[in-house]
């Protein structure tokens, strides 16, 4: 099974040993449509589905970066327990998804199941001398196929911060283990899970790099006979998927699954944190091992050396196979790694058994949130001087799906992120558009609070600018200055589908009107001007009414240069 450029395709491979040294292969194909292929037809699939390990991207423009933190989350692993044996009719395993808010323990109980009885899981471990390469070290960068597709996993359970690991398959859908998504323990699934494919740090303790961003709002999904609170499944059905509500872009194509694989060697990447002497990792790692052996209810769990850390948990284990001439290698999914202990690492294969459910899990596409609640920010810089912060707060009682659009001051649009804030909760958005300047759309599922923080690192100050919640054709600004120590700038955005034509008048203390000007700003533009450009004029007091053609918010920031101080002033609606 594989998902090529956004389709899913599904075929059977028959290898024929036709002579010593000869094998041949026929294709019967299933999705997206069932027939036999000519031999062209199958060159063509198998050309596209190797085509994904011989692309590359360029860097993107919407990088992101932040700072490594200082102690990294916990790693999660299977904990230590008594081995369990019951008896019983084995039903067939279906998935099952993370109920909604109201109903999260609500889970679907299993019938009696057969489970695996097996020693204690331990941490997973390193084999001799820990001979993990980071990625980087032979690629120019982890946005290169396979490497984009290995996800780092941060998740909360029980309250505690964890780590992990996993792969996207598909546009919607990264695979990872069980226990990544739920706590057997707990009897509860993990909540906040942000999924970040490619990120890769240079060393440790560097800044981490997130080339496609992360993705926040997932749904999780399992297995029940791993999420069955009565007898818990083993680690043989330690496998589950978080399901994203949009897709990365610049990510199409996706590695290959093989079931029922029988490897003798595999490679495992993912994101340890302990690795080659580092102790804080945030670098994406590259291990190669021998497979020794299988075990558990039909040799569902495979035993190999790959050298793994905690983090690794829900990494992908792929199978590499190299032709003759070099030109027909294939990477291969065959399972994802779950445990480790003196001797081997473990890891649930990928099984036909489980392949109804991979499949459905592989053809999930999300239902786009309804956002009826739109709010701005009329102003944000991160130029090399400047940043800025979002701070959101869901003042309701459900929780709120949010979508937050960055504009240029010329109207273009600069990218998306996507938030997901719980019930009474808040969320922080560090803003990371490609141009300096420009204005924020927020929209959301509820209605919203919010701030924007702004600051300079040389001189080290800041400043607010509060959420608008609506637009107004009219506004007044209740206090100004423009002298050679004072100056105001006043911000506005326009986010409708025409040009916003608007007027600023000075009226002065006594209320006599000095001075106007007009000035444009194109549909889904904004625009951001020193005040003593519009009126030329030395004052200390005074107040300024604006007047626009179409709703627009606005702002305005005070500041004296001379000793460094800023203010953010609002902006206020009249009729």
């Amino acid at each position: 099974c594989q998902v090529i450029e956004n389709t899913f395709y599904k075929w059977k491979e028959y290898e024929f040993f036709t002579a010593a040294g000869e094998t041949r292969l026929a294709i019967e194909m299933i999705k997206p449509e069932a027939r036999l292929l000519t031999a062209a037809e199958a060159q063509v699939l198998l050309n596209g589905s190797k085509l994904w390990e011989r692309q590359s991207l360029e860097p993107l423009t919407n990088l992101t970066m932040r700072p490594s933190p200082a102690i990294h989350p916990k790693t999660k692993y299977p904990v230590a327990g008594t081995p369990r044996t019951y008896s019983g009719v084995m039903p067939l395993e279906v998935s099952v998804d993370e109920p909604g808010d109201n109903n999260r323990n609500l889970i679907p109980r299993a019938s009696i199941v057969v489970d695996l009885d097996h020693e204690s899981a331990m941490r997973e471990s390193v084999h001799g001398t820990d001979d993990r390469a980071r990625v980087t070290f032979f690629t120019t960068i982890t946005t290169k196929y396979p490497w984009n597709t290995v996800c780092y996993l941060d998740f909360m359970s029980g309250g505690d911060s964890y780590r992990g690991s996993g792969v996207l398959i598909a546009p919607y859908c990264v695979l990872t283990c069980g226990h990544n998504v739920w706590d057997q323990d707990l009897n509860d699934w993990s909540d906040n899970v942000l999924v970040t494919p490619a990120q890769y740090q240079a060393y440790q303790g560097a800044s981490i790099y997130e080339p496609y961003g992360t993705i926040a709002d997932t749904i999780l999904a399992s297995n029940t006979k791993y999420t069955n609170s009565d007898n818990p499944g083993g680690l043989e059905y330690d496998y589950g998927v978080v399901k994203l509500p949009r897709s990365f872009p610049g990510i199409s194509t996706f590695i290959p699954i093989e079931y029922d694989a029988t490897p003798t060697a595999v490679n495992v990447v993912g994101y340890p944190a302990a690795v080659q002497g580092e102790s804080n990792s945030y670098d994406m790692w590259k291990g190669y091992g021998s497979v020794i052996g299988y075990e558990g209810t039909n040799n569902r769990i495979m035993l190999h050396q790959g050298d793994t850390s905690p983090g690794e948990s829900g990494a992908p284990v792929w199978r590499y196979r190299s032709g003759s001439d070099g030109t027909d290698s294939t990477r291969r999914l065959v399972a994802i790694h779950v445990y480790g202990e003196p001797g081997s690492n473990g890891a649930c294969r990928l099984v036909s058994a489980i392949e109804h459910i991979i499949s459905r899990w592989m053809e999930y596409e999300p239902v786009e949130p309804t956002y009826t609640n739109f709010s701005y920010f009329p102003y944000f810089s991160t130029s090399s001087n400047r940043w800025t912060g979002l701070a959101l707060a869901n003042y309701n009682d459900r929780s709120n799906s949010v979508k937050v659009d960055y504009y240029a001051a010329n109207a273009d649009h600069l990218g998306s992120e996507y938030k997901s804030l719980a019930a009474n909760g808040q969320g922080l958005v560090v803003v990371a558009a490609s141009a300096p300047e420009g204005w924020v759309k927020i929209s959301s599922t509820a209605p919203l609070k919010g701030l924007a923080l702004i600051g300079e690192f040389i001189p080290g100050t800041m400043y607010d600018i509060d959420l608008k919640n609506t637009l107004h054709r009219k506004f007044l600004f209740s206090q100004l200055a423009s002298n050679e120590d004072w100056n105001s700038y006043v911000m506005v955005c326009n986010p409708n589908s025409s040009v916003a034509s608007v007027t600023f008048k000075y009226y002065n203390s006594s209320g006599i009107s000095k001075v106007q000007t007009t000035r444009s700003i194109p549909s889904n533009g904004s625009i951001n001007y020193a005040i003593s450009t519009f009126f030329h004029n030395d004052f200390t007091d005074g107040t300024m009414v604006l007047e626009s053609s179409q709703p627009v918010t606005a702002f305005l920031l005070y500041e004296n240069e001379s000793q460094n101080w800023k203010a953010g002033l609002s902006a206020v609606p009249v009729n």
